[in-house]
């Protein structure tokens, strides 16, 4: 696993298919032999393919999940029917095809990505749900050549280094995933967006139109729901995922099994309702009660790490109550997102902050961040420390903790909160 070890997520990353394609020749492709669903997006795509996921295990499926970037374990990219890839298992996969990785230049995540591949056409999966990286024109999983289901949950201006500078450009790219013969659905998506996925397929599934939820509501840390579309209507559809955007993508998932039984697939409403009602994704709007050096701890962690997931995060946090006083953030980000914009909306909300180093090149160095704090904060209530372990030891008990900014930084939270509790069981 070495390769991976030195690898890191964007090193190396040069947009293109050429490699991957010549890879996969090399070794038989196998990915032509898995049936998929294809989910892209700005924001929201790994929730969705999550909830897709578990509404194919509970039709009694064998599901491949593929999803980025990971947590905690790399590991956890790589699941079948909810279950991590075994360590060993994806250790050995690494170095069998190692040699063939450097022979064509692959990078960090596109080594994954065809060592995903291998592993669901060996486990021989009925199906999977493969998540995008970046874009998805030349995202590496878009090698794909047949899905079933391709899905577009949002777009936002993100990654415009590499996207494109507007809301058509960067659609035109996520549009790439679309293949002849594969149905489309679209989460929330601007005007301009649509227009450029209707160039590619004329009748996209929209939300909105084709499907929508209503009489949502939030009770005790779950959200109810009702779904309707053309040909079905589904009441109460319960969730734990929090926010009113985490329905919206909920719908996507039912409205893709409602296509899925097009294709000759079976999931009635008990397995859309179960599927649904059992999904987790860690570090979204996730609310973890904790015990750290004594103190009894809430702490929130959400990966939001662009201008529109911050947005679905205040709301869910107003909606919530959690504005009613100011909180503690932790708060960190990669260089490339609009941090300044970011740390404008939730500066209103703390009463202080605490800025950790993050074990990332990427990351912006915390001294840029309290400076730009600062403009809306007073120093004093700004904390500069040096790890996610030295931001947990200054909380206080009874205290209710925020962890925004960056899915690196939600993962980072997460390490230090299992070795937390793997430390007070022993």
């Amino acid at each position: 696993m070495n390769f991976l070890k030195k690898s890191k997520e964007y090193e190396g990353m040069t947009p293109g298919l050429s490699r991957v394609k010549k890879f996969f020749e090399s070794i038989g492709n196998p990915q032509d032999k898995i049936k998929a669903i294809h989910v892209a997006g700005t924001n929201g795509k790994g929730s969705v393919a999550v909830f897709i996921s578990k509404i194919l295990q509970a039709g009694k499926y064998k599901t491949a999940l593929y999803t980025s970037p990971h947590l905690v374990s790399i590991t956890e990219r790589i699941k079948i029917n909810g279950k991590s890839i075994h360590l060993k298992v994806f250790d050995n996969l690494s170095k069998k095809y190692l040699g063939k990785a450097v022979k064509y230049k692959l990078s960090y995540f596109e080594y994954l990505t065809a060592l995903a591949f291998i592993y669901f056409a060996e486990q021989k999966v009925d199906i999977a749900v493969l998540e995008t990286g970046l874009g998805g024109r030349l995202d590496a999983t878009n090698i794909i050549k047949k899905p079933l289901v391709c899905v577009i949950t949002s777009i936002a201006k993100e990654h415009q280094e590499v996207l494109g500078d507007t809301i058509r450009q960067i659609a035109y790219e996520k549009a790439g995933i679309i293949k002849k013969g594969a149905y489309v659905v679209c989460g929330k998506l601007p005007k301009e967006a649509v227009s450029v996925i209707k160039n590619k397929l004329k009748n996209p599934y929209l939300y909105g139109k084709d499907f929508k939820a209503f009489n949502d509501k939030a009770c005790n840390l779950k959200q109810k729901f009702d779904y309707i579309s053309v040909n079905k209507k589904v009441k109460n559809v319960e969730i734990k995922l929090l926010g009113r955007h985490q329905i919206v993508n909920a719908t996507v998932a039912i409205c893709v099994a409602e296509l899925l039984n097009k294709k000759k697939y079976s999931l009635n409403e008990t397995s859309i309702r179960t599927g649904l009602r059992d999904a987790v994704w860690p570090g979204r709007f996730d609310i973890r009660k904790v015990i750290i050096n004594n103190k009894k701890i809430e702490i929130i962690i959400d990966g939001a790490h662009n201008v529109e997931s911050l947005n679905a995060f205040v709301e869910t946090f107003k909606q919530l109550g959690f504005t009613k006083k100011q909180r503690v953030f932790i708060f960190g980000t990669m260089k490339e997102k609009k941090y300044k914009c970011m740390i404008k909306k939730i500066a209103p909300f703390a009463k202080k902050i605490i800025l950790p180093y993050i074990k990332n090149d990427r990351a912006v160095n915390p001294e840029v961040l309290k400076a730009e704090f600062s403009k809306y904060i007073a120093r004093n209530r700004i904390y500069i420390v040096d790890s996610v372990k030295g931001a947990c030891d200054m909380m206080e008990d009874g205290e209710t903790a925020v962890s925004v900014g960056s899915l690196y930084l939600a993962g980072e939270v997460l390490t230090e909160l299992y070795n937390t509790i793997s430390e007070n069981s022993s």
